[in-house]
């Protein structure tokens, strides 16, 4: 059961970020396209190399953004860890 479960949570995840990415793809060659269509084949050309870009942009700031939230909740438990734990260094004696 749930072997079948994580299957089918891995099957929407990878679902739903594959219709994200053709739909931001998918919105890239519509507007190079249109670009195309209206002449400027330089603007075209852009577009259509940022429609290829897009999704790897998107998964790139969604990971900064997990990194990011991780090492700040880490390290505001780490600052509540040291901050009650106050103990005294020990006094230097000669030998």
């Amino acid at each position: 059961m749930v072997n079948f479960l994580g299957g089918v949570a891995l099957a929407y995840a990878a679902g739903t970020g594959l219709l994200t990415n053709a739909a931001l793809v998918g919105r890239g060659l519509v507007r190079a396209g249109r670009a195309a269509a209206e002449g400027d084949l330089g603007a075209a050309g852009v577009e259509a190399l940022a429609a290829l870009v897009a999704p790897v942009a998107l998964s790139y700031s969604a990971v900064a953004t997990l990194v990011t939230e991780v090492v700040g909740g880490a390290s505001g438990l780490a600052d509540d860890a040291l901050e009650g734990a106050t103990v005294p260094l020990a006094t230097r004696a000669a030998a």
